[in-house]
């Protein structure tokens, strides 16, 4: 029986351990960061996001909060003129009480380096006195009419919308206050003219914030007062300040060109269409948080918008969107480094663990390979031998038949012979009596041996096929063993085979 070559595994399947077990170690490494990297993107990154606008919100509020203080404050300051005497005096008619009475103006035009004037108005809204010096007209007027208006009706600190000069690229604000008796009898009017120098510093401090972050003002009319100026030396004006954000009102138009409002008359004042922020402005809500393109730019920026409460001013933080999802971005940068790092490796340890488990038994597999060769060799050699010894077999079967088909054929010559003798026995009284008695007796003499030399021959032809029939079932077992030799061969083959489909070899 010969013995199956060992089968070799196809291309297509062969799949090493070494790999198979480096790509489960990544495995097991990677699903985990997988999740995590997921994780990230569902739980962290949001958060992260949030704490950006957050942030964005808390500065956007910091920074109105201080333009609210700040006006509270200068409100205060003008709202102690009607506390002094001098001043109630002077504006009485009492002209004596004029140099005590700029004193008072000197005295609350240095409480704060922004002011540029103080001044007292009569009911009529003629100056009567200012310090350091008289101001110019507020466009046709020395006070607004509608203005003018509101203080008598209200007594009530009133701010004005914004001025610009251009020989000194500074924008204003004035501050006006009733002046009354003791008696509640008005008096006149006050009014001190603040720079908005230190409003603006603010807004251009979001420029440092993060990259491409900035901050706009708009008034209760849609015009951006506040922008942050990207010119460090302050001798140009960003291009969006004392833009409209929408259409003006005609009626407003007017007033801007009757009070000069914005610089209108050095440049006037047109509309850089932001539509989202004129839905925003009509908003009633305090704060809000959106994402827009603004005029001017051309990517996504995240908003916040919170309202001052001193005066109708929105104060509008902006930041790019990439900036605000920057930190989650870094965040998902990292992880995926760290994935890829960590997965490399995991890939290079499984490859050495891979081949330190795939030694040892690629080792087996050798000696395997050389015990089958072993075996199959012995399996041949037994089967050559049983070849032999069954051809020795079959030869001794046909002399054996042979020999008994002689011994037999000798056996009836004999008989016959006896036969013949036990005639002539008979008929002994025709032929010479002595003589042919001897010669009978010799006959049957011979007749016996052959017949006792048949029988010796039979009992060894027995003999020989006891032998025979031993020398067969030792040659079958011969058999049984080479075959046994070569199905232990290809069980051993088929174990190799399995080995070889396990280290992929």
């Amino acid at each position: 029986m010969s013995v199956k070559a060992i089968p070799r595994p196809s291309a297509e399947r062969r799949i090493s351990l070494t790999l198979r077990v480096s790509v489960l170690l990544v495995f097991a490494v990677v699903i985990p960061l997988l999740i995590t990297v997921v994780g990230s993107e569902l739980i962290l990154r949001p958060t992260l996001i949030t704490q950006a606008t957050t942030e964005m919100g808390n500065a956007a509020q910091s920074h109105q909060q201080t333009i609210d203080s700040l006006l509270i404050a200068r409100q205060q300051d003008l709202g102690i003129l009607d506390q002094f005497y001098a001043v109630q005096q002077f504006l009485s008619g009492n002209t004596i009480y004029k140099q005590q009475g700029l004193d008072e103006l000197a005295l609350g035009y240095h409480m704060d380096v922004n002011y540029s004037a103080w001044t007292l108005f009569d009911t009529r809204g003629q100056a009567l006195l200012s310090y350091p010096a008289f101001p110019s007209l507020r466009g046709n007027y020395t006070i607004p009419p509608e203005i003018m208006a509101q203080v008598k009706s209200s007594r009530k600190t009133l701010i004005s919308d914004v001025y610009f000069d251009d020989n000194t690229h500074t924008a204003f604000i004035d501050i006006y206050a009733a002046i009354e008796s003791p008696g509640a009898k008005l008096l006149g009017i006050g009014r001190s003219t603040l720079n908005l120098n230190e409003i603006w510093t603010t807004v251009n401090d979001e420029a440092n914030s993060v990259p491409g972050s900035y901050a706009i003002i708009v008034d209760e009319h849609g015009v951006r007062i506040g922008y942050t100026n990207i010119d460090t030396t302050l001798t140009t004006l960003p291009q969006g300040l004392f833009k409209a954000i929408g259409p003006l009102t005609s009626q407003f138009q007017q007033s801007i060109k009757d009070e000069d409002l914005y610089g209108n008359s050095h440049a006037a004042v047109t509309v850089l269409s932001d539509p989202v922020l004129v839905q925003q402005q009509q908003n009633v809500q305090e704060t809000s948080t959106f994402q827009f393109v603004p005029a001017l730019q051309n990517e996504v920026f995240q908003a916040y918008l919170v309202r001052c409460q001193v005066v109708p001013w929105s104060y509008i933080v902006l930041r790019p969107v990439n900036t605000i999802t920057e930190a989650a971005n870094r965040q998902d940068l990292y992880l995926f480094s760290l994935a890829a790092i960590i997965t490399i490796l995991a890939a290079i340890l499984g490859l050495i663990i891979g081949r330190g488990i795939t030694h040892p038994i690629l080792g087996s597999v050798s000696s395997l390979i050389k015990s089958s060769e072993m075996l199959k060799t012995l399996a041949a050699r037994e089967q050559a031998m049983a070849g032999e010894q069954k051809w020795i077999v079959e030869s001794s079967q046909n002399g054996l038949k042979a020999v008994q088909y002689y011994a037999g054929a000798s056996s009836l010559a004999a008989h016959k012979l006896g036969e013949i003798g036990q005639e002539l026995k008979q008929n002994l009284e025709r032929v010479d009596a002595r003589k042919m008695e001897q010669r009978l007796n010799e006959i049957i003499s011979t007749a016996r041996y052959l017949e006792k030399a048949a029988s010796h021959q039979e009992k060894s032809g027995e003999s020989l096929s006891t032998a025979m029939s031993i020398t067969s079932q030792v040659t079958d077992q011969l058999l049984s063993g080479a075959t046994s030799a070569s199905e232990a061969a290809a069980q051993l083959e088929e174990v190799i085979t399995q080995l070889r489909h396990v280290v992929g070899e």
